[in-house]
């Protein structure tokens, strides 16, 4: 008989493999060969859709609390502000990339009905919070699993399990991308982050905020 966590890891893992074979350069040659190119962000999202849905369906709680918090007590408030916040700056941070309905291949679809250009999925975008974090959005779900009031086994793998997908999942993203743009990205590379900012990377970002910078070169 499976245990919980057979059952969650397994789950996981399918989700994991679902989402790496889908972005390999042979799946996606041989969708290119059987359906337009245009039409793969938005297969590919509900593809993910239903894979989430079924991972619902079947995830298994461990019914053991590693922590859970008093509602009303500080560290509860600062958990739910936070989980808050990550959610909504996931949406936010739209505003300085690909936008939400692009990312979810809408933007193609529609796109080609109006016989208009395809927009550019891969390009160096300095604004905002990319200045200093290539993959804000990835760094925000990192954050949405964690800042949890309760805290329990599975919760806990999901956490560890869904922290290493993204961050692995974001080194091939962030190569590709170096792949497909060349100099400027690896330029673009060296002054910013790839999840997390570095103190370096902070400390521009403090300059920048705070408008010291530009008082340091008036004196």
């Amino acid at each position: 008989m499976m245990t919980w966590w057979m059952v969650d890891f397994l789950i996981m893992l399918a989700y994991g493999l679902q989402h790496t074979l889908l972005t390999t350069k042979v799946f996606v040659r041989g969708y290119n060969a059987i359906l337009p190119a245009w039409s793969w962000n938005i297969s590919y999202s509900i593809i993910s859709v239903i894979t989430l849905i079924l991972a619902f369906r079947f995830w298994e709680p461990s019914g053991v609390d590693i922590f859970r918090l008093t509602p009303g007590s500080l560290p509860y408030h600062i958990m739910t502000i936070s989980l808050s916040a990550s959610l909504f700056f996931f949406f936010f941070c739209f505003k300085y990339t690909t936008s939400f309905w692009q990312w979810l291949g809408v933007r193609q679809v529609a796109a080609r009905l109006k016989n208009e250009k395809m927009p550019a999925y891969y390009r160096v975008r300095q604004e905002g919070i990319k200045k200093y974090i290539r993959f804000p959005h990835h760094t925000c779900l990192i954050v949405l699993f964690w800042t949890h009031p309760v805290m329990t086994l599975d919760t806990l793998l999901l956490a560890v399990g869904a922290t290493i997908y993204l961050y692995l999942g974001t080194y091939h993203q962030d190569l590709r991308g170096l792949a497909m743009i060349g100099d400027s990205w690896e330029q673009y590379r060296k002054n910013t982050a790839l999840l997390i900012p570095t103190p370096k990377v902070l400390k521009r970002m403090y300059r920048d905020l705070t408008g010291k910078r530009s008082n340091e070169s008036l004196a």
